[in-house]
């Protein structure tokens, strides 16, 4: 595939993607108007979001995306859900899940155009990474939505992955399902990385993602282990089908 060719359909598409940003900003403000005083989870707003980010997954069609267990992640009660980050690409693909949660964010994203409305609205948890007590303000927040039914989708390492390793995780997820006696579903995933270059606004062409959702580490078992403990745990698992998937990618 020419660089020629892959520059132009990366500005059509980026085109496309600001067009229609504009387009269904009003309709999003509409969901929000006819649901935000019985909606109080922001279910309409979250699947409304997840359709967004469906419309521009299905733009480029070197995307394959292939998803195994969504059923895992249930809809009645909340919990925590952790992935791997690799690439902003990261956000489109697990809108895939097709389940409503709430999105962990640094708070220049709340800023965005778009983005930081849709992320407003839909009651996203926002990160303030300059403030001393932004550790403490994320707890408060996350558990506030989970109090509501809201599971939280969080990538513990904090901020992207430079390779195929993933970066330690950091505490704040398992903080959050022991203090709210919730399970933790460890999602992995793998192929974002391909879609962009570092740096770059130009696709770099085939990038075929697999996700895999895990089985749920049971809240009972997060009560009685200590939070590092919960942690290490669920990074060695992650990390061991992470090699998994990357094997089998490989092999298709």
């Amino acid at each position: 595939m020419s660089q020629f060719f892959l520059k132009v359909f990366s500005i059509l598409a980026w085109i496309t993607m600001a067009l229609t940003s504009i387009l269904l900003t009003p309709v999003f403000l509409l969901v929000w108007v006819c649901t935000f005083w019985w909606d109080k989870r922001r279910v309409a707003l979250q699947m409304m979001m997840t359709f967004w980010a469906w419309h521009y997954q299905s733009l480029i069609p070197f995307w394959k995306m292939h998803l195994e267990g969504r059923k895992k992640i249930p809809w009645n009660r909340p919990v925590v859900m952790v992935a791997n980050h690799r690439s902003l690409v990261d956000i489109l693909a697990l809108s895939k899940l097709r389940r409503p949660f709430k999105w962990t964010s640094k708070s220049e994203n709340f800023k965005l155009p778009f983005v930081g409305m849709a992320l407003s609205l839909t009651n996203s948890i926002r990160i303030n990474r300059e403030s001393m007590r932004s550790g403490a303000q994320f707890l408060s927040q996350a558990e506030e939505q989970m109090k509501k039914g809201s599971s939280i989708l969080i990538f513990p390492e904090g901020t992207r992955s430079k390779t195929l390793t993933m970066r330690p995780f950091k505490e704040g997820a398992f903080h959050l399902a022991k203090k709210t006696g919730s399970g933790i579903i460890p999602i992995v995933h793998t192929g974002t990385e391909k879609t962009f270059a570092p740096g770059s606004w130009v696709l770099k062409g085939k990038a075929p993602i697999y996700m895999r959702v895990l089985d749920e580490i049971p809240a009972r078992e997060v009560a009685e282990n200590e939070v590092k403990a919960t942690m290490y745990r669920v990074q060695e698992i992650m990390e061991k089908e992470l090699d998994r998937l990357e094997i089998e990618k490989k092999m298709k």
